[in-house]
Parts: C-alpha cells; sequence; structure tokens
C-alpha cells in the first residue's frame, strides 16, 4: 500500500455514497456543514455612465425579452422555492423524504395534531414518541406487511433524514442541543427495540471472484434469462463496474452519447488498438452537479481471459444494435479490416445520431410475441441486484453478491496502486475527502502482522486469497429449496389460515371468485408469506449445510475415505442451447499465438455476443430439453437438418390440422429455442389458454400486430383472433 498522510481528524465526515452503511448516530459529537468561503466573486464588467436611450433600446425588443409582467410574476410566486430545494437531492433521496414526511403526518394524525404545529413546536419528546412510533409500525399504507427497522444504524438513517425533511418544512436546521439528545433518545430506543448493531460487511469482489463470477453466469443453464441480451448486460455492468468503481446507477443510465469507440494507432508498433472511453454523467447530484470523469478502457492484445473483456461485450451489443453510423460496419471481421489514414492518429467509430440516446443497458418486455428488449427505458437497479444475487448463489458463494461489492474492490485498489493518488481516487470515486474511503471502503481487516512485527515478507497472496470471496465457495451449498422442502411451507398455521379463507371464497363465489377484488387481495398475501417463508427456509438450510459440512468432512478423512470415495448425487443439468454453446466456445478460449490468430478469436467472441443478444431464452418456465449430443461438425449438420424438417411439419399442422396444438406465434419466432417453437400441447385446449395467457394478453394498444407465418400486419387484436381461428385454428 503506498505511503499516505494521516487523514485529519472532521467533525463533519459523511458518506457520498448511497449504498454505504450512513454514520452511526450513536456519535454525540456534533454534525456541522462546511461551507466554502474562500472563492471570490467573478468580476462583471461594468458601466458607471448613466445608460442612454439607445442602450437601453434592445432591451425592449420583442425577441430579446419577455414583457416585464413575465418577471414581476417570478417575483411574486414563491411556489416553486421547494422545487428548487428539491434539486439538491436525486430522485432517491427525495422519494426517502417524502417518506418519512408521509410517516411523520400519518403520526400526527394517529394522536389527533396538525403536523405543521408539530413541526413548528418540535421537542425531544415528541420525537421519542414519534420514532417509538415508527419501530412498532406492523402494516403499512394498504395494510401491506411491513419488514420492520432491525437495524440500529437503519433508525440513525431516518433521523439524518428526518432533520432534512425538518429543515424543508421550517427553512432553518433542527436545533444542536436537540440533535444530541435525539442521540442519546435514539440509542434507548435501539436496546428497547432489541435493534442489532452489527454493520453489513463490506465484501468485495477481486478480479480473480470476477473472472469466476463471470464465466458461471456465461455457461450456467440452472438460470434462465427472459433474453439474451440481459445475459451480456449482466457481463458488462459488472466489467464496467469493477475496472472503474462507478456507482451502479450512474452505469446503468450510461448512453451511446457517453460512449467514444476510437481505433489508435499503437506508439510502440503493432496492431492498432481499439480504445473505449465512456463518461457517467448521471453520479450523484447533492448540491451541484459534478463534473464528469471519463474512464479509459484501451484493448489488451492476447487477452488472457476474453471473459473479462469489456471490448467484446459492449462492441457486441454495438453490432446487435446497429449503432455504428456507417451503413456497412455490419461485423467485428470488418473492424481487423480497417486502417488510419497517414499522418493521423486515430479513426473514431460514429454512432448514429438517432441512437445517441438509448440507453446501452435495457430492460426487457414482454410481448405478444415473448421477450423483447425495450428500446428506450432503462435496467432498473432491482432487476440488476436480484439477477447478481442468482448468480452468485448458483456460482456457491456465501457472501450476496451486490453491485457495490466491485465497487469496493475497485476503491481498494486504486488505494494500492502507487500510479493513483488520493486527489485522483476521490475524484474518481467521485469523494469529496480521503476520509469517505477510509470509513467506508477500507476492509476492516489487518495486515500479516506477525510478519511486519517479526521483519518477515508479508505473504500477500496468501493474504489476498484470504480475503477473496471465493474463499467461501462451495458449489455443493443449496442454492435452491427441494420440491419437498417447498411443500413443506404450506403447514405454516398462518398459510394454512389464510388457504382456509380462499377455499371459502371459492366455495361461496364459485367461478366469479378471481373478479373480487377482496380474492385478489388475498392471493396477493398468500403469495407474499409463501415467498417469506420459503426465503427463510433456505437461509435456515443454507445455514445448518455451512455448520455442519466441514465436521463431516474431517470425519469422512479420519475414517479413512478420500473425498472422491464418497457418493454424490448427481443432478442433470440441462444441457446449453446451441447460441449459448458458440457464445461458451467463442470467449472461453486461449490467447493466439499469432496477432492475425487472436483477433480472429476476438472477431468470433464478438459475433458470437451480438448473435446471442437477439436470442430468447425463455424466462423461468422450463421446457423439454432434449437435444442430441453434439460430436463434432458432422453430428451439428445433422441436427441442424432434424431442426429444419421438424419446423417444416409443425408449419404445415397450424396450417392443416383442424384443431392444431403448436402455436403458430411461437413457431415463427426464430429467436426463441427450438423446443418451445415446435413444441406441441396435450390438448387444443391448452393451445388456448397458452396463446391468451402468453401472446393476447400482452398485446396494448398501439403494439404492431402481424402474424409471421402468414406474413401479414393485422389492425387490432380482434383482427388477430379472428385470423387465428380462420386461417390456423386456434380459438380464443
Amino acid at each position: 500500500m503506498r505511503h499516505r498522510q494521516t487523514a485529519p481528524s472532521s467533525s463533519s465526515d459523511s458518506s457520498d455514497d448511497s449504498d454505504s452503511d450512513i454514520e452511526s448516530c450513536f456519535n454525540v459529537k456534533d454534525e456541522q456543514g462546511e461551507t466554502d468561503v474562500g472563492s471570490e466573486p467573478t468580476d462583471v464588467d461594468t458601466d458607471d455612465e448613466e445608460y442612454n436611450e439607445a442602450d437601453l433600446a434592445w432591451i425592449a425588443e420583442e425577441e430579446n425579452a419577455h414583457p416585464p409582467e413575465y418577471y414581476l410574476d417570478q417575483e411574486n410566486n414563491s411556489d416553486d422555492e421547494s422545487d428548487d430545494e428539491d434539486e439538491d437531492y436525486s430522485d432517491g433521496s427525495i422519494l426517502l423524504l417524502d417518506m418519512i414526511q408521509a410517516l411523520f403526518n400519518r403520526y400526527c394524525k394517529y394522536v389527533g395534531k396538525k403536523p405543521a404545529e408539530v413541526m413548528q413546536a418540535i421537542t425531544r419528546r415528541t420525537l421519542k414518541a414519534f420514532f417509538d412510533w415508527m419501530l412498532n409500525q406492523r402494516r403499512g399504507k394498504g395494510g401491506r406487511r411491513l419488514a420492520g427497522i432491525k437495524s440500529a444504524n437503519t433508525l440513525g438513517t431516518y433521523w439524518k433524514v428526518f432533520r432534512l425533511v425538518y429543515e424543508r418544512a421550517i427553512g432553518e436546521k433542527i436545533d444542536g442541543k436537540l440533535n444530541r439528545n435525539m442521540h442519546r433518545v435514539l440509542r434507548k430506543l435501539a436496546k428497547k427495540h432489541r435493534l442489532t448493531t452489527a454493520k453489513r460487511e463490506k465484501t468485495a469482489m477481486y478480479v480473480e471472484d470476477l473472472a469466476e463470477y463471470l464465466q458461471a453466469n456465461l455457461t450456467t443453464t440452472k438460470k434462465r434469462f427472459t433474453h439474451g441480451r440481459q445475459r451480456i448486460q449482466l457481463a458488462l455492468f459488472c466489467q464496467l463496474a469493477g475496472f472503474s468503481g462507478n456507482r451502479p446507477q450512474a452505469l446503468l443510465k450510461l448512453r451511446y452519447r457517453d460512449i467514444i469507440v476510437t481505433l489508435l494507432r499503437d506508439p510502440n508498433g503493432g496492431p492498432h488498438r481499439t480504445l473505449i472511453e465512456f463518461t457517467c454523467e448521471f453520479t450523484k447530484t447533492f448540491l451541484g452537479v459534478k463534473d464528469p470523469i471519463k474512464f479509459v478502457l484501451p484493448e489488451i492484445i492476447f487477452d488472457p481471459s476474453l471473459v473479462l473483456s469489456p471490448h467484446v461485450s459492449l462492441i457486441g451489443l454495438i453490432f446487435a444494435d446497429g449503432a455504428f453510423a456507417a451503413p456497412n460496419l455490419k461485423c467485428a471481421a470488418q473492424l481487423s479490416t480497417l486502417d488510419i489514414r497517414p499522418g493521423l492518429q486515430q479513426l473514431e467509430l460514429r454512432f448514429k445520431p438517432s441512437i445517441l440516446d438509448v440507453p446501452i443497458f435495457r430492460k426487457s418486455i414482454k410481448t405478444g410475441y415473448g421477450y423483447e428488449i425495450s428500446p428506450d427505458q432503462c435496467l432498473t437497479y432491482p432487476t440488476l441486484l436480484s439477477l447478481m444475487k442468482i448468480i452468485g448463489l448458483i456460482l456457491g458463494l456465501l457472501q450476496p453478491t451486490r453491485p457495490y461489492c466491485l465497487r469496493y474492490n475497485a476503491g481498494n485498489e486504486f488505494n494500492q496502486s502507487k500510479d493513483v493518488s488520493d486527489a485522483l481516487q476521490n475524484m474518481m470515486l467521485q469523494h469529496a475527502r480521503i476520509e469517505t474511503f477510509i470509513k467506508h471502503y477500507l476492509p476492516r481487516r489487518s495486515g500479516d502482522v506477525r510478519a511486519i512485527v517479526s521483519g518477515y515478507e508479508p505473504q500477500k497472496d496468501l493474504l489476498r486469497a484470504a480475503g477473496r470471496m471465493t474463499r467461501w465457495i462451495d458449489p455443493n451449498r443449496p442454492q435452491f429449496l427441494s420440491p419437498e422442502q417447498v411443500q413443506s411451507v404450506d403447514k405454516n398455521p398462518r398459510l394454512c389460515q389464510l388457504l382456509a379463507q380462499r377455499a371459502k371464497w371459492n366455495q361461496h363465489y364459485k367461478c366469479t371468485a378471481t373478479k373480487q377484488e377482496g380474492y385478489r387481495r388475498l392471493n396477493g398475501g398468500i403469495a407474499n408469506l409463501r415467498q417469506r417463508l420459503r426465503a427463510e427456509l433456505l437461509k435456515e438450510v443454507r445455514d445448518k449445510w455451512d455448520a455442519e459440512q466441514s465436521v463431516n468432512d474431517i470425519e469422512l478423512q479420519l475414517s479413512g475415505l478420500k473425498f472422491g470415495d464418497a457418493p454424490e448425487a448427481k443432478v442433470q443439468l440441462p444441457e446449453m442451447p446451441p447460441m449459448q454453446k458458440r457464445l461458451v466456445e467463442t470467449i472461453l478460449t486461449l490467447p493466439g499465438t499469432t496477432v492475425e490468430e487472436e483477433l480472429c478469436r476476438r472477431n468470433a467472441a464478438i459475433d458470437a455476443v451480438a448473435a446471442y443478444c437477439h436470442f430468447q431464452e425463455g424466462g423461468a418456465v422450463s421446457m423439454p430439453r432434449e437435444w442430441p449430443p453434439a460430436k463434432g461438425a458432422c453430428s451439428r449438420l445433422v441436427a441442424a437438418n432434424a431442426e429444419k424438417q421438424a419446423v417444416g411439419a409443425a408449419m404445415l399442422r397450424v396450417f392443416q390440422d383442424e384443431r392444431p396444438t403448436i402455436c403458430f406465434v411461437c413457431l415463427a419466432e426464430e429467436s426463441l429455442p427450438f423446443e418451445k417453437r415446435v413444441y406441441s400441447f396435450a390438448s387444443p385446449g391448452d393451445l388456448t389458454k397458452h396463446f391468451k395467457r402468453k401472446h393476447l394478453s400482452n398485446i396494448k394498444e398501439g403494439d404492431r400486430i402481424k402474424c409471421k407465418v402468414c406474413r401479414m400486419s393485422l389492425q387490432r387484436k380482434m383482427d388477430l383472433q379472428s385470423h387465428a381461428l380462420r386461417i390456423h385454428g386456434t380459438v380464443s
């Protein structure tokens, strides 16, 4: 670690990190803001002489100014002052402020007081009663069950947010003495309600962990994304976040105009390098917009692992979107043929003007023809978090994998590097001071203390391995509940009671129960309770496994057996679809021995990524997977011919059968897996249910409707229903 100056103590340490633990409110020191008063106002040219009519004539011209009433109205209108104050906070912060304000209003209504009067005459006793009431809440708006406050740190965060709510309502900060008294009050409330004081561990995902994580994301068949592009987007996000340390929300809002792809001349000779530069403009905007930072990622020739290459993932996405302005630049092999004009140092690969405001990371949406990628809606953080956690479970990691694990590691690597100064580190991480990193990012783990004190050489590699996430990896750790365990949660007394109530609703309303609001609300409560019980059971199963497995391993070896001698249950996993198999085979390859071989390796991987971005994986619904084993090019050719014949036979059936059992809409979707396209339902009635549930219900007003089998466009949903019955025999 490079030598650093001792960080000066400050009473105003605060994190500007949205996912960092907020400074504990149980520190009795005062918190005072700092103001930069050292800057001088900019000089403005003025003229002391009297203005003559000619100098002021331009002001009255219609094209240069609004009428005077326009500005007088702004002076007299004070309704937008709160809007100006809200500009200091992000949308997420405003949402949190509004939530605390709504809770305070609910409390005042509960005790029969007016919120404005209570806020104006706020006291320690009032605040204590309010936070005690908040900790006792079990049901929220609409009767929904609340998770509740379980951490003292969360309670401290809510107190800090309340101070901002008070400042927004009253116009001044809360009294310093009252603030100090509330620290003691909150500590007592934390003890009374048995809140935990333990903070969540800031686990960092090292680059070695990231490589294994991305390989699991690439190869797993246990998790099926709704669309193939989501798998690629998850890989690209992890690569960009892992190397730049940007906040997740900033990366998710990347647009094409924020990215520059350049072919750069290598100053040391050799082939031209592809250079990626990206700027995150949507960073945290507390008290003003921060200066954007440009991150530079040069291409690595003979990259040991393409699974870590953001160039492969990003350029593959660009080709999939058809984003390059050059209309004939359509595949990666053409990149290798491009040259830079003599006398120039670069060739910029510009994007189409129409795509500059399109987000790179986009969500998948359900349509009448399956899943598609939204043309303009960003991938949301909750979706990203869920996908990252699932892949971590599949890999067998103990700690949950979160986007901020990548930021923690990048910050630590910047801190260790001799090439990164404190100032540069603060700029890249968007921190005001180095104290923020020390308090919220620096791992709470010592070095090799014995070697340091004894004068030995520290075992750096061993200590690094001890801090990796994959240290606790165990592929056999339970990832999901067994069918028996899933069914066991139905024996929960509360769930049995709700199921009995639903049975009464079904008996009373018979076929019309689903149309009743109370029945739908009851169904939602049953689903939520089941999900919560299953999550708790899975956690118990995993904790039990971790407690018992090491003991079992020790006893196994002491009995004279080896690990290979113990019988293991083999789980039959679905085989990879051909598109995924191509993706894995091109990315998980060794570097070439020549530059030409290396460029071919890179180009094949980019083309595989671009093709996979158009592939529908189909989501969580399981379908039969019985692909013939591919052993060489001959068997693959036979399989391709068999699939072609099966599609042709299915095409005849949707025209000739009076009541077919194959969905003509799925059959025409070439992006779907082969098994889904030709799947034959048990009966025409099952096909009708599928057609209404998967296709008709997802058609919205204004959607383009067409029958791809017949290659004809239709005006309305009713026209599609009529066409399905008359031409393809599908009743709806």
